[in-house]
């Protein structure tokens, strides 16, 4: 974390960027867990939950024997996965980010997006296992291992939402110091000082004086 005066848990802008430090912060780290998890969930329900029924050689949800089960579970897999790289994204950018009420804007969106998709996620957990365990058993000769994966992960994802939202909950909390705005401020009138001094310096006059006005010889 940046020792200097900070807007919403980051620093002013301009600073290094180094991915070291940057995938080792908690906020990115637990997001691309978010990541990973949607992507075992998508995969393990959309995919790897299907086989052939015996009786009418038709492919069917494991899950109750439903298509709905394996339908949502990708559905929530995958937008876990797009929210989950569009705000690892954002968290690049973030620092770069120079207007406070922006900063502001991006938390709130991070906050909620993390805190629905948490309860989104909690909601599927509950229905999978609600569905598996009315679920016929297979033969042995059918694998399950899919279902179950989607299951557990599910549940990891619900945590992993829910710890993203409780460092942007934190970051809401930091709020703004006064002295990241004091130092922003003087950066930019320090820049616009310089400008208006070098503008100053260059004065219109001295070329045309140069230019119409010569001492003519008699």
């Amino acid at each position: 974390m940046d020792a200097g005066p900070q807007a919403y848990g980051a620093g002013k802008v301009g600073g290094e960027f180094n991915i070291q430090n940057f995938v080792r912060k908690p906020h990115v780290f637990v997001r691309l867990l978010s990541l990973l998890f949607g992507l075992i969930v998508y995969f393990c329900a959309s995919s790897g939950s299907w086989t052939t029924d015996v009786k009418t050689n038709e492919e069917i949800c494991m899950f109750k024997l439903k298509s709905f089960g394996c339908h949502i579970g990708g559905v929530v897999g995958f937008t876990s996965v797009i929210g989950a790289a569009v705000f690892v994204g954002g968290e690049y950018y973030f620092e770069n980010v120079p207007s406070v009420k922006s900063r502001k804007h991006y938390v709130l969106i991070d906050l909620g997006f993390s805190c629905l998709w948490s309860f989104w996620n909690f909601l599927l957990f509950i229905y999978l296992a609600d569905a598996w365990g009315n679920t016929p058993d297979f033969p042995d000769s059918i694998s399950t291992a899919n279902p179950t994966t989607a299951i557990y992960f599910a549940l990891f994802a619900t945590f992993s939402w829910g710890t993203s939202a409780y460092f942007s909950y934190q970051r809401y909390n930091m709020g703004v110091d006064p002295a990241f705005i004091s130092s922003f401020e003087a950066d930019q009138f320090g820049a616009y000082d310089e400008t208006q001094n070098n503008s100053n310096n260059e004065c219109p006059f001295n070329n045309q004086m140069s230019g119409e006005y010569q001492t003519q010889a008699y």
